[in-house]
């Protein structure tokens, strides 16, 4: 696949979740996808990724992702996104405050056979905390 062709991957991708299209989320994965996520110690296999899809955009329902810019180059696609959404079930143990977020992230995935076998994001997930009010906001 072209550079092209992999950053049009990443990006079907990520509107599979914002239209929570879960079948062809999980179609733009290889079987070996691997996920190393912010806040998780190991990384997510497909069952889990899927699981933490699930609860995210449960506790999330109207969550979008919006790319801000994407780089491709051979087997790799960078993107800087905003995620916005607001906060409606259970996160991480706090309850539902009806409260708008935004979060911004970076991922970097990597494809092979035509699908996305690794994806690395970092995202600011103690701005959400502080969103929700889990957390105090800095001073």
């Amino acid at each position: 696949m072209s550079s092209d062709d992999n950053k049009e991957l990443n990006l079907r991708w990520i509107q599979a979740f914002n239209e929570r299209d879960w079948q062809t989320e999980a179609a733009c994965r290889s079987p070996e996808f691997q996920a190393f996520v912010s806040g998780s110690a190991e990384p997510l296999n497909a069952d889990a990724w899927a699981g933490f899809l699930r609860a995210f955009s449960t506790a999330f329902p109207d969550a979008r992702i919006a790319v801000d810019a994407a780089l491709a180059e051979e087997d790799s696609v960078a993107s800087r996104w905003t995620l916005t959404g607001t906060h409606r079930a259970e996160f991480q143990g706090v309850p539902p405050t009806g409260e708008a977020v935004t979060m911004s992230g970076i991922e970097f995935n990597r494809i092979a056979g035509g699908k996305i076998a690794e994806h690395w994001a970092q995202f600011d997930l103690l701005a959400v905390m502080q969103q929700i009010g889990a957390i105090p906001a800095s001073a």
